[in-house]
């Protein structure tokens, strides 16, 4: 048996994003990525796994002289449905050189 303590590389809030609203109305997260003080790194690029219900950006901030950075995912379907995808975060790390978030949600019908 192994045992030890686990730290994450980074804090990640919230740590899987959930789309949910109606057709037609703007449906978006926002997820908090904020490096560790003893795993600093850099976000060089997002991209999605499947790509067909959601977009993503990527923005740097800074509060109280820390950075972080702010993952806005929205959902583009069109249609009532289920939404599952993986965003890969890719950091300049050489410890931890890409991040997942999953997407999950559902677009219901509009109101009519």
């Amino acid at each position: 048996m192994v045992t030890g303590k686990v730290e994450p590389f980074a804090d990640i809030q919230p740590e899987r994003a959930r789309l949910t609203g109606r057709v037609g109305d703007p449906v978006s997260v926002t997820v908090r990525i904020a490096p560790r003080p003893d795993h600093p790194f850099k976000i060089k690029n997002v991209r999605t796994m499947r790509g067909d219900a959601i977009r993503s950006e990527i923005n740097s901030r800074e509060a109280d002289g820390k950075p972080y950075y702010e993952l806005t995912i929205s959902s583009t379907r069109q249609e009532p449905g289920r939404i599952v995808d993986v965003i890969y975060v890719e950091t300049d790390s050489r410890v931890r050189p890409q991040l997942q978030v999953h997407v999950f949600g559902e677009i219901i019908p509009a109101l009519k």
